[in-house]
């Protein structure tokens, strides 16, 4: 973690903060010794004072930057031209240990955030064969439902009637949150959260890092099925995500609006999966690299529609091909 500040409140705040998390901290006003760091660090926090000379240093865009003071117009100054999201004192304190305790500032399990390019291109399905897949070569792993409006993971997962907490139970999360493994529901060694169909959930950013924090502490993968919805926590899956996968149906409609959530989540460095023939040339009208090509199964859509995944073992050849965009890196 990166703190470019001289002494004063902010040095001391995300330092004491970094500290209570057993964090490693390098902080530093020499803006030469700053800009030497500032592709390696994990996240980097910027006093207001300061963020005048960094942004004339015109370092390289990089996600994780956070500008932290106490003076909103100089805040509102620097954001955009250091790429930085705000952190306002003394209000944004709690929002700053969220930080801390996510996927920014500190190591854990891969997040893999799987995106729909269109409609019924089964974003969902293959999120969950993803997971399935990790289980199944002995790594536990977590899914993560971020949908509002698919009905809940559970039900393609057929636990609908489990035990567990849903989103409306994990809505008020923030900072560092204790293992949820015994509260989540679980299907073959995946821990599930999952959507309700009771209750209607806005998932904002600060539950959402909180709980992804935890279970990248207690898991070996996390998944994210996103949705196709431009939410708060949609657009922050995409960015704390260590790998993203568009999917996309090789149709001329398919390719068109995957174009449009590539553009609208900012997915210039997604992998491609394609479902369906031509993956290949999917990917060079799209302009990504491709991770994979999916099979077409006619007895899938039924089958999750019921809740039914048990069928999807080792041997089958949607759930073999799962395992090999688990392992495999996109091709250039």
């Amino acid at each position: 973690m990166l703190v470019v500040a001289g002494p004063g409140p902010v040095a001391d705040l995300v330092g004491s903060a970094a500290a209570a998390q057993d964090l490693s901290v390098q902080t530093t006003s020499d803006l030469a010794e700053a800009a030497a760091a500032w592709t390696q660090a994990n996240v980097v926090f910027i006093a207001e004072e300061l963020a005048e000379q960094v942004a004339g240093r015109a370092l390289a865009r990089r996600g994780g930057v956070f500008l932290v003071g106490s003076d909103d117009s100089a805040l509102a100054r620097w954001s955009a031209p250091l790429g930085a999201e705000v952190i306002p004192l003394p209000s944004g304190g709690a929002w700053l240990g969220a930080v801390l305790d996510s996927g920014d500032a500190r190591s854990g399990a891969p997040i893999l955030a799987v995106f729909g390019g269109s409609g019924g291109a089964g974003a969902s399905t293959l999120a969950a064969a993803l997971a399935l897949a990790a289980s199944q070569q002995g790594q536990s792993s977590a899914l993560v439902d971020l949908d509002p409006l698919g009905g809940g993971i559970d039900l393609l997962l057929g636990i609908e009637r489990a035990q567990g907490w849903r989103w409306p139970s994990l809505r008020t999360a923030e900072g560092h949150v204790g293992d949820l493994r015994g509260y989540l529901p679980q299907l073959d060694k995946v821990t599930v959260v999952s959507m309700s169909r009771e209750s209607d959930v806005d998932v904002t950013t600060e539950p959402l890092r909180a709980i992804i924090a935890t279970l990248r502490r207690s898991h070996d993968l996390v998944v994210i099925d996103v949705g196709r919805n431009l939410s708060t926590a949609s657009s922050e899956a995409a960015r704390i995500s260590t790998r993203r996968l568009l999917l996309a149906v090789s149709s001329v409609r398919g390719i068109a609006a995957a174009a449009q959530v590539r553009q609208r989540f900012g997915l210039d460095e997604a992998e491609l999966v394609v479902r369906g023939h031509q993956a290949g040339t999917v990917a060079d009208v799209l302009g990504l690299p491709l991770a994979g090509r999916i099979p077409h199964n006619k007895a899938l859509p039924a089958a999750a529609d019921r809740g039914d995944l048990a069928w999807l073992s080792a041997r089958n050849p949607y759930l073999r091909a799962c395992a090999k965009l688990l392992a495999q890196r996109p091709r250039p």
